[in-house]
């Protein structure tokens, strides 16, 4: 699993100042965005708080995604409005657009070079999307929400992208894209310099549960802690709970970048520079970072098996969506593993003994992660209302059982299948 481009110019967090602890009252495992911003946020309100990375700051998806900043959840909200009372409804869809705002406060309070950039376009492949667009923008107006443009063709498209391979699309003047690992790495030092302990190279392989919460790691001393937050989606392997293992579904995506493009070619494929997803099941999305170079991914493995060139694979993706890219030389490709849900809305929970834990962000990490992180060191310091909302949803586990993989495969060959059909 190759390094991303993120990671380039990157600075390795400073060594702990102080010998390890042993004992806290929140242990956090996992150093992504969702584990760095409980971590800051309880740090900041005076909490013993300790993060476990078993790798480094980053190394899971966090530093791996596409860097797309996204309003709202990853699935249409009535997937949640009917399962809540219109209280708690209004709660759930308040959360949700705040997650970007999160972001960019915290880019602002914490100085974080991280390249942040607003102007989102979802892309329609035919009328079925644009009709699909068209009811999302009437169902987010009525919420209040007034920065979306509907574009109904291609002449309105113009302006923002120039491709045969879309017909429409709506512009989100509120979302946009970001550095991720430059972001995260803000905040880990935010959350450093605040009291929190983050140790990286700390893989827990066990957690003897109680009142008290030992946790044991790997090559190190063990850590006792009153309360537990599991924040490492994808990535916990074998210290989930089996109440998260069975809702959770883990695919492996890749991204590609290329060497720096020059202006004109910008200007002639993606004229405002909007970050790009477009309205696929298993969707292309890509955008333009600061050093000019195209960050495009699409490529999902819904088996966590990488067959083939990824590379070939991402570069006919590309190229079908901008046939002047053919020349254009790639710079890396790496992959990296996200989790998603039955019904693509992130898994909240809590145990009896105090362990929370949060997962399934089904490709709208960048921004719900930090929301989620924000929720759960709220419940922690006692203002659990968002916490309880979010826990009481309905997550279906996957159907299958140990061929869930196979099962979830042969599910997402159907969509593709539709999408390639245009049904």
């Amino acid at each position: 699993m190759l390094t991303s481009i993120y990671a380039d110019h990157i600075d390795a967090l400073p060594p702990p100042q102080k010998d390890r602890p042993h004992t806290c009252d929140v242990a956090i495992i996992g150093g992504g965005l969702t584990g760095v911003t409980a971590a800051l946020h309880l740090a900041e309100h005076g909490y013993d708080v300790v993060l476990l990375e078993a790798e480094t700051i980053g190394n899971g998806g966090s530093g791996r995604n596409g860097g797309h900043l996204c309003q709202g959840w990853p699935n249409d909200f009535h997937h949640i409005s009917h399962q809540l009372s219109a209280h708690d409804a209004d709660l759930a869809w308040a959360a949700g657009m705040a997650a970007v705002d999160m972001v960019a406060s915290r880019v602002r309070k914490h100085n974080i070079a991280c390249d942040l950039q607003f102007g989102y376009l979802h892309a329609a492949l035919h009328h079925r999307h644009v009709n699909e667009l068209l009811a999302m923008q009437h169902e987010w107006s009525r919420r209040g929400y007034a920065f979306l443009t509907a574009l109904t063709d291609r002449t309105a498209l113009a302006p923002h992208i120039n491709s045969q391979s879309y017909c429409g699309g709506l512009y989100d003047e509120r979302s946009g894209q970001i550095q991720p690992l430059k972001y995260l790495m803000g905040l880990a030092l935010a959350a450093g310099a605040a009291g929190a302990h983050i140790l990286e190279h700390s893989r827990v392989i066990k957690i003897d549960r109680g009142v008290n919460k030992t946790l044991h790691i790997e090559h190190a001393p063990q850590l006792t802690a009153s309360r537990v937050l599991l924040c490492g989606n994808a990535y916990l392997t074998d210290i989930g709970l089996p109440d998260m293992s069975r809702r959770l579904a883990q695919v492996t995506s890749s991204v590609l970048a290329t060497t720096p493009l020059s202006d004109n070619m910008i200007q002639h494929i993606l004229p405002s520079r909007a970050t790009v997803a477009d309205c696929n099941t298993a969707l292309n999305y890509f955008r333009i970072d600061a050093d000019n170079r195209m960050i495009f991914g699409g490529r999902a493995s819904y088996t966590n098996v990488n067959l083939g060139n990824v590379e070939a694979d991402l570069r006919r993706r590309m190229c079908t969506v901008f046939p002047v890219l053919a020349n254009a030389e790639t710079d890396r490709v790496w992959s990296g593993r996200i989790g998603i849900t039955v019904n693509r809305i992130p898994h909240f929970g809590r145990t009896d003994d105090d362990i929370y834990f949060v997962q399934g962000f089904s490709g709208h990490g960048v921004a719900l992660t930090g929301l989620a992180g924000t929720i759960l060191a709220d419940a922690i310091m006692g203002d659990a209302e968002q916490f309880e909302v979010m826990q009481s949803l309905r997550h279906m586990p996957f159907p299958g059982g140990i061929l869930r993989t196979p099962a979830l495969a042969l599910g997402m060959a159907w969509y593709k299948l539709r999408d390639r059909l245009k049904l």
